[in-house]
Parts: C-alpha cells; sequence; structure tokens
C-alpha cells in the first residue's frame, strides 16, 4: 500500500544525483514514518520525481506522469526535434476548457499553427498536432492555471529519429500507410495496419514501444499507444496487414470502433512502469487526478 510520496525536483540543465538518507520523515503533521533505507537516484534536467513509500518508510516504485515535467519557459514556436519543456500560452480561461466544441477548435487550430517540423499529410495518414492539441488540452486542465500548448518533451514525446521504422520509412517514402484504423484497446488487434513496401527489396519495419496514434479527427475516443516494440517482414513492392497490441492513451475518451487514425512522430517515453499495464498507461498520460474530459 502507498502511504507516502516525495517529490524531486532538478531545474538544472544537466542530470544530476540526489540522495534520500535513511530516517528522513515522511508526511507533514504525522511525523512518525521515516524512510527505512537510503536512496540515490539519478534525475534527469528539468524534471520531477515522484518517489513512492508505504506506510513502514519502504520505497515501493518510481511513478511518474507527465505532470511531473517543469515546464521552464514559455516560447513564441515550437520545434517539436528540440527537446526543451516548453509552452506557448493560450489566450482561454481554464474553467471553458470543458470539452467544447470552440475550446476543442482552438487547440486543433493553435498546434498546428505552432507546432514546426510536422507531416501532416491525411492522404498518406500522417499526422501528429492533433496528439500535441489534445494531450495539451488535458494538460491544461489539470494543471488549473496555465493554459497552451505544449512543447512534446513537456507532454514527455520524442521525436522518433530511428532509420527503420514504420514512421521513418514513410518519411521517406519507402513504404505507405493504406489503412490505419483503430479497433479498441489493451488488446492485441487494437490497430490494424496495411502498409505496402514501395521499394524493390524486403524491408525489416519496426515499429518502438511507445509509438502514438491519433485520432484523424477530434471526436472524444482514443488516442493509442504501442505497448510493445514489434517488427514486421514486408517483401518487394508487396503490401501486409497486421494488427498491433496498443493501449489507450487516455483514460477519459471513448474506445476507438473503426476509427481512422494517424501515424505521428512520437514516443512516449517509459516513466518507470508505463507500460506494465493499461492502468499504468493511464496514469503516465493522465496524472493522478483522475479524469478529465478530451
Amino acid at each position: 500500500m502507498i502511504g507516502y510520496r516525495l517529490i524531486l525536483s532538478n531545474p538544472t540543465p544537466s542530470p544530476r544525483e540526489m540522495t534520500i538518507l535513511a530516517g528522513r520523515r515522511l508526511g507533514i503533521s504525522e511525523g512518525v514514518v521515516t524512510t527505512s533505507q537510503e536512496v540515490t537516484i539519478e534525475i534527469d534536467s528539468f524534471t520531477r520525481l515522484a518517489i513512492y513509500y508505504d506506510a513502514a518508510g519502504n520505497r515501493v516504485l518510481d511513478r511518474r506522469t507527465i505532470d511531473d515535467i517543469n515546464v521552464i519557459g514559455e516560447v513564441e514556436m515550437i520545434d517539436v526535434s528540440v527537446n526543451g519543456a516548453s509552452i506557448v500560452p493560450v489566450e482561454i480561461d481554464n474553467s471553458e476548457l470543458n470539452g467544447s466544441k470552440v475550446s476543442r477548435d482552438l487547440f486543433s487550430a493553435r498546434a498546428r499553427d505552432l507546432c514546426e517540423g510536422i507531416t501532416e499529410d491525411a492522404d498518406r495518414r500522417m499526422g501528429g498536432s492533433m496528439l500535441v492539441a489534445q494531450l495539451s488540452y488535458l494538460r491544461s486542465q489539470r494543471d488549473g492555471q496555465r493554459v497552451g500548448i505544449y512543447s512534446p518533451a513537456a507532454l514527455n514525446l520524442r521525436c522518433d529519429d530511428g532509420t527503420d521504422t514504420l514512421y521513418s520509412l514513410m518519411s521517406s517514402g519507402d513504404i505507405s500507410l493504406t489503412t490505419c484504423v483503430g479497433k479498441g484497446y489493451n488488446r492485441s488487434d487494437a490497430l490494424e495496419l496495411c502498409v505496402r513496401n514501395n521499394t524493390d527489396t524486403e524491408l525489416r519495419v519496426r515499429i518502438p514501444q511507445g509509438a502514438l496514434f491519433e485520432q484523424a479527427e477530434w471526436n472524444g475516443n482514443q488516442n493509442l499507444v504501442v505497448k510493445e516494440e514489434q517488427f514486421v517482414i514486408i517483401g518487394p513492392a508487396k503490401e501486409e496487414t497486421f494488427p498491433l497490441f496498443a493501449c489507450c492513451a487516455n483514460a477519459s475518451a471513448g474506445a476507438p470502433n473503426d476509427d481512422v487514425m494517424n501515424i505521428t512522430p512520437f514516443i512516449f517515453e517509459d516513466l518507470g512502469d508505463s507500460f506494465e499495464d493499461q492502468s499504468r498507461v493511464w496514469h503516465s498520460f493522465d496524472g493522478e487526478g483522475g479524469r478529465t474530459r478530451l
């Protein structure tokens, strides 16, 4: 049972080690439970880390969420390839983030305008700005104060920089995604892909753990994240249809039901146990405040 949480923060531009000494008091008023042993932890730059303890003072698990990432500044534009945790403010009151079409459309438009480096091509089933808009919307709701479009790094996303991945091979034109359909979540066939090899050689295509697929339209249904890395072999000038095990990335949304989806350039980083099961995926994306409205 988890009883206490300590938050460690690293506001510097370099990773640093922090030590929690044995005998440190936990809680505010109780003051009777102490940590059972010394723990040294490395914390990435500009991030926070939640350390959990049980009622006996034993460390339980690092359980981080995207809300543990400090936003270090405001910017005018977001280059998605730059690993900086930043925000572009959106002029709307937090109370208006209630799922209304007006607020959703505003975030969608702002994400398209503000995010540089995303290939938006509906015919090729390539996107990414919708995902940034939705995750920024949800984080703005939870924050309660800062409303805006968050950089991918502030949402715990990194750009796919592989050479053999589904996204990179699509970007180069070596393969095409002719079908991308969401059929559910937390199951082996949550995503159905049909991929065509446009080359005259056999290709081994990698789909990384954490690869994110967005809804083509903001329809109130879930985005999907690949739970485990997978590979598929596609012969020269051949087309392959195959399923992917994917989890729901938004606890507040409905299940995909033959929804058209887009691949994004983003990969969700493992926060310690993010891909252990569906509940941990939800915790990593949605934080500890419970479900919010998408």
